[in-house]
């Protein structure tokens, strides 16, 4: 037997039990029980076991306490929970996925704004390099007078009244190109590698080196005349190529070709030439070019022809003129001339 109580063996806790233990080993086993409750509740295990093979005690003609202890031992080793091994319980392995965190990375502030201030640099150089490559647009507009403008790339235009010219403080580019409302005479200067190009209500007018009258406002058709050199008019589809003393009507879906009226530059030449002309003819350029009111009293004298020359006269002059040669009467009520007589022979 083994022992495993201090100063109380299992052999002499058989014996208490089988009491066949001495006077002197039942006082020690009493004294250990006093000790402490622990050893008295292991005592009456001890006894609950060997009560319950009480009959093999019985039957025993001898009593062989190593036997009937090692059977008592045998089955409290059976009562007592299993020893616990020294191996551990196999678990099936738990896969845990690993993913990585994606952390987003938060850039300082300051990075934030040294990028917008990059931004802003580069879009305000931007549009200073092209605000310099763009020619800042011109304007020259008259009201109730004439006007002479000298383009930059000195070029003369002489405006008429109500008329406007737009054009490019500097000219860049393959093309001279400018915008006209209203009546101009163009002495354009010659540059055969940059063509000099007129826009007017839809028409385009395309020269090297010539002058010309281009007449554009709103409530007539576009008129060119050439004075000198070649002119190319253009509308949509239609074409048309002048020369000196030829003229051109741009109507809604077609070109007119005329012979040019050098009397409509009188606005900017003061000089009239009527060949034969109907008087109701001579005094529209008279009215057109002075810019005065003129009017005949009658029907009757309107066609009575003309043939005579007027350069750099005054209107009072002008007009004087006229009414002797025809013999008819003038006078003038307000801001209004009058013609008036009897109808030519």
């Amino acid at each position: 037997m083994n022992s495993s109580h201090a100063n109380i063996s299992e052999e002499l806790l058989a014996r208490y039990l089988a009491d066949t233990a001495s006077e002197a080993e039942r006082n020690d086993v009493e004294a250990w029980l006093a000790e402490s409750e622990a050893n008295a509740r292991e005592l009456a295990t001890y006894r609950l076991i060997w009560d319950h093979t009480a009959a093999m005690k019985k039957s025993s003609v001898k009593v062989d306490t190593d036997a009937a202890w090692n059977k008592m031992k045998g089955k409290m080793a059976a009562s007592q929970p299993s020893a616990v091994t020294s191996e551990a319980p196999i678990r099936e392995p738990k896969t845990i996925e690993f993913r990585p965190e994606v952390q987003k990375r938060r850039l300082p502030v300051t990075v934030w704004a040294a990028a917008l201030v990059a931004i802003l640099v580069m879009a305000f150089g931007w549009f200073f390099l092209i605000a310099d490559k763009t020619p800042k647009a011109m304007e020259v507009a008259t009201a109730d007078n004439t006007t002479e403008q000298i383009l930059p790339d000195g070029t003369k235009v002489f405006l008429n009244y109500n008329s406007k010219l737009t054009y490019p403080e500097n000219f860049a580019g393959d093309l001279r190109t400018v915008s006209l409302q209203g009546e101009a005479f163009f002495d354009v200067k010659p540059d055969a590698a940059h063509p000099f190009v007129i826009q007017a209500n839809g028409t385009e007018i395309r020269v090297l080196g010539t002058s010309f009258n281009v007449k554009a406002y709103n409530e007539a058709p576009v008129r060119v005349d050439v004075a000198t050199g070649k002119v190319r008019v253009t509308k949509d589809a239609h074409r048309v190529d002048l020369v000196k003393g030829e003229s051109a009507e741009v109507l809604k879906d077609s070109i007119r070709s005329l012979q040019a009226n050098m009397n409509l530059m009188g606005y900017r030449t003061q000089v009239y030439e009527f060949n034969a002309a109907d008087l109701q003819d001579v005094v529209k350029s008279i009215r057109d070019g002075y810019h005065v009111d003129v009017r005949l009293a009658n029907d009757k004298i309107a066609q009575c022809r003309l043939t005579i020359r007027f350069e750099k006269e005054p209107v009072d002059a002008t007009l004087s003129v006229i009414a002797e040669t025809l013999d008819l009467n003038l006078r003038k009520e307000g801001k209004v001339y009058w013609l008036d007589g009897d109808p030519c022979q």
